[in-house]
């Protein structure tokens, strides 16, 4: 069955991790002079590793 957010998901857990997410790349990006050209392309390669151990990607996203 695909990934259905909940409405506390929607609401507060997934703002919550996204803003963690972000405040850890500036503060990488603030202790280590990496641009937002570097922190994308480690995302990139993050999102790659991420997509190559999903099995499907079928019914991801917040519909």
């Amino acid at each position: 069955m695909p990934y259905q957010p909940s409405k506390e998901h929607l609401d507060k857990q997934i703002p919550e991790a996204i803003k963690a997410i972000n405040d850890t790349l500036k503060s990488l990006s603030e202790s280590t002079g990496a641009d937002e050209r570097y922190i994308s392309l480690m995302l990139d390669a993050l999102a790659r590793q991420w997509e190559n151990k999903s099995p499907s990607r079928e019914g991801f996203g917040f519909r």
